[in-house]
C-alpha cells in the first residue's frame, strides 16, 4: 500500500516506518490539535500538495540541529550583538505564520500553508504547543519563524525574511531558548543548504524515531513562551537552608517568572572565607517577562525580605569579604545580554572560577555558550581552576 487512509474519528496514525519511498504515510483525517499533537509526537507532519488538503509524512533521512551542534558566522553573531533587531517570543503568532504564507519559494508555486492550516496552528497556538520567534527592525515585524513544541524539542515549520538576516536572527533566539530549556534538538525536517551551514544533519528515520522514543516520558510544554530567560544560582549557609531555598523560589516565581527547570541541591563548602557552616546550591532556569535590570532589581528584594544583608551588591571586587548568609541570589545569565555596569553584570563575572556554580548549570544547560567566553557550560566546568568538593544531596522538587 502506498498510503493510509485516516480515520476522521481516530486521531492515531500509523507506524512512520511504513511510509512509502517518498515518505508519505496517510492521507485525510483533521487538523484537530489533538491530532495534530498526536502527529509531531510521532515524527509525523501535514504538508499539502498537488491539491490534496491533507498529506501527513515522516521523511527518510530527517533533518535535525542538535544545540550542541549549532555554529553561525562571526558576521551573523556582529549583527546579532549589534542589537539592530529586537526579538520577541509568542507575541504575533498569526502574522508570522501570514508572512511565511506570503513568501515565494523556489521551485513553489503557491502555498503549502493554507488558511485550513493557518486556523488549525493559531488554535495550536492558543493552547500553548506552538510558538513564534519574531524579529522587528524599529517596531515592524521583518523576520521570524514558527513551530510547535510539546516535550524537550522544537518542530520547525516556516521562517521568512523581508530584511537581511532577521529569519537567521530568530534562528540564533531559538537556539538560546533551545539549550536554557534543555532541548534536545530541533526538527527542521527536510535539508537546506542554509540548515547545513549552521550545523543541522541528517539522520535515519529510525534513529529519529528513536530520539522521540527518549522524550516520550517528558512532561508536555503547554504554555505560551516568555520574553526572556533568567539563570540563577541560589545559596545560603545559615538557618534551615532547604526551607530557605525552597522560600526563595516561591518568591521568584511570585515576582520574577515562571521558574521552569531546577537542578539537584549541592552542598558545598564556603568560597573565598573560612566557616564551618557548608552551603546549599541549587539552579534555577526562569521565564520572565521582565527586564534584567527589573530581574535584578527583585532579586534584591528578595534576598532583604529573606534577612540577607548585602553590602557588596553594588559591584564586587577581589576585595569583597564574604561571609555567611541566609541567602544569596545570584543572576548567572540572562539569555545571551552582556552587561558590566556597576548595578548588572552579566553573564557573572567570576562564574568560570566556581565549581559549586558550574555543576548545577551543567546538570540543567551544558551545551548553553557563554556570550564572552564563547564556551559551554560543560567545557567551563571541565576546564574550571576550582577543585572543591560539591555533593548532590536531594533531587529536585517538581517545578510548581
Amino acid at each position: 500500500m502506498e498510503y493510509f487512509i485516516l480515520n476522521e474519528n481516530d486521531t492515531t496514525f500509523p507506524d512512520p516506518r511504513q511510509c512509502n519511498e517518498n515518505g508519505l504515510l496517510a492521507i485525510g483525517g483533521d487538523l484537530s490539535p489533538r491530532r495534530l499533537i498526536e502527529a509531531y509526537e510521532h515524527g509525523i507532519f501535514p504538508w499539502p500538495m498537488d491539491g490534496f488538503e491533507l498529506l501527513w509524512w515522516s521523511l527518510d533521512p530527517r533533518e535535525i540541529l542538535f544545540p550542541s551542534n549549532f555554529r553561525y558566522s562571526k558576521s551573523l553573531r556582529r549583527v546579532v550583538k549589534s542589537g539592530k533587531f529586537e526579538v520577541r517570543i509568542d507575541t504575533c503568532f498569526e502574522e508570522v505564520m501570514r508572512c511565511c504564507q506570503q513568501t515565494e519559494r523556489q521551485g513553489e508555486k503557491g502555498s503549502w500553508i493554507t488558511e485550513n492550516m493557518i486556523k488549525a496552528y493559531c488554535q495550536l497556538y492558543k493552547e500553548g504547543a506552538a510558538h513564534s520567534f519574531e524579529t522587528f527592525y524599529q517596531g515592524k515585524l521583518v523576520g521570524g519563524l514558527y513551530g510547535v513544541c510539546t516535550r524537550n524539542y522544537f518542530c520547525g515549520e516556516s521562517m521568512f525574511h523581508t530584511m537581511t538576516d532577521a529569519s537567521k536572527v530568530a534562528l540564533v533566539r531559538l537556539m538560546d531558548f533551545a539549550t536554557l530549556h534543555g532541548f534536545s534538538f530541533i526538527d527542521a525536517q527536510q535539508p537546506t543548504e542554509h540548515l547545513n551551514s549552521m550545523g543541522a544533519t541528517a539522520i535515519p528515520r529510525d534513529q529519529f524515531l528513536d530520539l522521540l522514543q527518549q522524550s516520550r516520558y517528558i512532561p508536555r510544554m503547554r504554555q505560551h513562551w516568555r520574553q526572556h530567560t533568567a539563570v540563577l544560582l541560589l545559596g545560603g549557609n545559615q538557618g534551615d537552608r532547604e526551607k530557605m531555598l525552597r522560600n526563595a523560589i516561591y518568591l521568584i516565581a511570585l515576582r520574577i517568572g515562571l521558574v521552569s527547570m531546577r537542578s539537584y541541591e549541592y552542598e558545598t563548602a564556603p568560597w573565598g572565607f573560612e566557616s564551618s557552616l557548608p552551603f546549599l546550591n541549587q539552579a534555577l532556569i526562569v521565564d520572565t517577562n521582565l527586564s534584567a535590570d527589573e530581574v535584578m532589581n527583585e532579586i534584591l528584594h528578595i534576598e532583604e525580605d529573606l534577612g540577607r544583608i548585602r553590602s557588596e551588591w553594588i559591584q564586587p571586587s577581589e576585595h569583597t569579604t564574604y561571609q555567611d548568609r541566609p541567602i544569596d541570589i545570584d543572576l548567572i545569565f540572562y539569555d545571551s545580554l552582556c552587561s558590566d555596569t556597576p548595578t548588572l553584570q552579566v553573564p557573572h563575572p567570576r562564574m568560570a572560577q566556581r565549581r559549586f556554580v558550574l555543576q548545577p548549570l551543567a546538570e540543567l544547560i551544558p551545551d548553553f555558550v557563554h556570550p564572552l567566553l564563547h564556551k559551554t557550560v560543560q567545557q567551563l566546568l571541565d576546564e574550571c581552576p576550582d577543585t572543591s568538593d560539591v555533593k548532590i544531596l536531594y533531587p529536585p522538587a517538581n517545578p510548581s
